[in-house]
């Protein structure tokens, strides 16, 4: 698709999220019921991204996932929106550069490994840009590392790349121009 065409239909959104201290009631129920999960991700996501409904849930999944980063539920996390063969990057420009971990179950084990090296770690998300193909996630971090003390505060990127209404490919980026431009976008 053409720069044009990806700037054309990409929509972006500041998002607002709250710390969930438990499942909500949506993700008890897609854990409950992952298949029904899964067909319902899948509808959504086929709508285009200038869709209320698809900016809303894709928004709200978003906002869920970062939140149970923030408590440690690593597999509600990932959800249903993550394939089981998803394929996550280290960041461009990070100490994980090159690295390249596959299937949830080593998405999940590099989530505790990363945790577990800073005392005390917050993500939040900030705002989405949804190309249709690929969903863009600013993300703000403040960090500090379980030894050295030392606080670390930082604006980041991810590209996740949507195939049939899951994310197969997320591709860090420790500076958000240069994730803008791998997705073919301007600033």
């Amino acid at each position: 698709m053409s720069e044009e065409n990806v700037e054309a239909r990409a929509q972006r959104q500041r998002l607002r999220c709250r710390e969930r201290p438990r499942r909500g009631l949506d993700e008890r129920i897609a854990a409950r019921f992952p298949a029904f999960a899964t067909w319902l991700t899948a509808r959504v996501s086929r709508l285009p991204p200038s869709s209320k409904l698809r900016q809303r849930v894709l928004a709200r999944a978003v906002c869920r996932g970062f939140a149970a980063l923030q408590r440690g539920d690593f597999e509600a996390a990932l959800g249903n929106l993550y394939d089981p063969d998803v394929e996550w990057h280290g960041a461009a420009g990070g100490l994980d550069e090159g690295r390249v971990v596959r299937g949830r179950a080593e998405v999940v084990e590099a989530f505790r490994d990363y945790y577990d090296t800073w005392e005390r770690l917050e993500l939040r998300p900030e705002e989405i840009i949804d190309t249709g193909d690929e969903l863009i996630v600013f993300v703000h971090e403040v960090a500090r590392g379980r030894k050295s003390g030392i606080v670390m505060e930082t604006d980041t990127a991810a590209i996740s790349t949507l195939h049939e209404g899951r994310v197969v490919q997320v591709r860090n980026y420790l500076d958000r121009k240069e994730a803008l431009k791998a997705a073919g976008l301007r600033e």
